[in-house]
């Protein structure tokens, strides 16, 4: 149960990590090859929120599988 919790954690850590790279980036209202949201950070930042929060919540259907699945292949390329 605490593994369950702390990947919620670091899943809302990422995710709000992410949104906040968002937002910054809304607000200077261009997006910059230099910033994290252009240099594609904060996709992987998202994604990897996702692969935490499936691994603390996924019940393992069929169509959680294939997207976990996908989203440790995306991973897996950008590292």
């Amino acid at each position: 149960m605490i593994d369950q919790i702390n990947k919620l954690l670091a899943a809302a850590s990422g995710a709000g990590s992410a949104a906040t790279d968002m937002v910054e980036c809304a607000r200077d209202g261009r997006v910059s090859a230099m910033s994290n949201v252009g240099s594609g950070e904060t996709l992987v930042s998202l994604v990897d929120a996702v692969r935490l929060f499936l691994d603390a919540v996924s019940g393992e259907t069929e169509d959680e599988a294939q997207l976990y699945g996908a989203v440790v292949r995306f991973l897996d390329a950008k590292t």
